[in-house]
């Protein structure tokens, strides 16, 4: 059996992706034009590598993952055998002939892991097909995370993957309540009015994500793009206010999934609630905009679970972030 490298998918490389997505793995099934995309297409910074193993023609396996050109790690992004040529070490080979074509004099470890530009679009099990954009790391109810596990893979850290089903959505009680209780305090939440908010560069700076910033600087400079809700504290006359959290934008995608680029509440105004206050009106919001559903994850140690939580949230997939040094 023959071991080789492809730049773009074949036939029955394609066709075995096909088969085995939605049903052994979660990865969603991909339309022709997007696996050329997702395994082949140049990513800057990045070589991704695609491997096949052939056995008279046919596909018996394939391994693809990215090498981070300049940096220290490779990233792993897909592993499968098809049943018949299962129990024969080919994805032990598979795996090692892939750590090899992405080991560089600068790779020190490799990874599964969130960080992967090739990452991949999932479906959340029990769902009508409801998907998320980017598998977090390894799926931690399959066969795969063991496998790992015994090729030299160690966890690093934990996803835990948060559904919510938006039709029907309420706002809970206790939310409610705080509400009230911000309220009382000068706080409410709302959608961002050029006219009445300022101090969004100092709230966002405060906060300490550059991704986030840029996501909501991006926004509010923009004329058409889909409004972003915030927390506010007005001033005492009531005609402006400093903005103090945000979450968002409103958007629904194709898919029908809710959109989340971001939340997040100023150091100085924590503590009162603002970060559950919004992520609810947020949840609201999609819905009255037709989203069917919500997907994120989060780390398993990230208080901002709670938030999810309290939004009525759960908890559908676990997720091992994986890394194995190069000795």
């Amino acid at each position: 059996m023959d071991v080789i490298r492809l730049n773009s998918g074949t036939d029955p490389v394609y066709q075995l992706f096909c088969e085995y997505a939605e049903s052994e793995c979660i990865y969603r099934r991909l339309e022709r034009a997007e696996f050329e995309e997702r395994f082949f297409a140049t990513v800057e910074g990045y070589e991704k590598v695609f491997l096949c193993a052939e056995n008279a023609g046919a596909a018996a396996g394939i391994a693809a993952g990215c090498i981070k050109l300049g940096g220290d790690v490779s990233y792993v992004t897909a592993l499968l055998v098809a049943r018949e040529y299962r129990g024969m070490g080919l994805g032990s080979a598979l795996l090692s002939a892939l750590e090899a074509a992405m080991k560089t004099p600068d790779t020190k470890k490799y990874e599964f892991s969130f960080y992967n530009p090739q990452s991949l679009p999932w479906i959340v099990p029990g769902t009508p097909r409801h998907d998320h954009p980017g598998y977090p790391g390894m799926d931690m109810h399959g066969d795969g995370y063991i496998f790992m596990k015994n090729a030299g893979y160690r966890d690093y850290a934990y996803q835990n993957a948060y559904y919510h089903k938006l039709d029907g959505y309420v706002t809970p009680p206790d939310i409610t309540e705080k509400e009230f209780s911000a309220a009382k305090l000068g706080y409410s939440v709302t959608y961002y009015d050029k006219d009445r908010h300022y101090g969004v560069a100092e709230c966002m700076d405060a906060i300490g994500s550059p991704g986030f910033k840029s996501a909501v600087m991006n926004n509010v400079c923009s004329e058409n793009a889909p409004p972003l809700i915030v927390a506010e504290l007005a001033d005492p006359d009531g005609a402006h206010a400093r903005m103090v959290g945000f979450t968002g934008p409103v958007f629904v995608q194709p898919s029908g999934r809710g959109y989340l680029a971001g939340l997040g509440v100023h150091p100085d105004h924590r503590g009162h609630g603002l970060g559950k206050l919004l992520f609810c009106r947020l949840c609201r919001a999609l819905k009255d905009e037709g989203a069917d559903f919500m997907t994120l994850f989060t780390g398993e140690t990230n208080p901002a679970r709670n938030i999810y939580e309290a939004a009525g949230m759960h908890v559908a997939r676990c997720f091992s972030c994986m890394r194995k040094a190069i000795k």
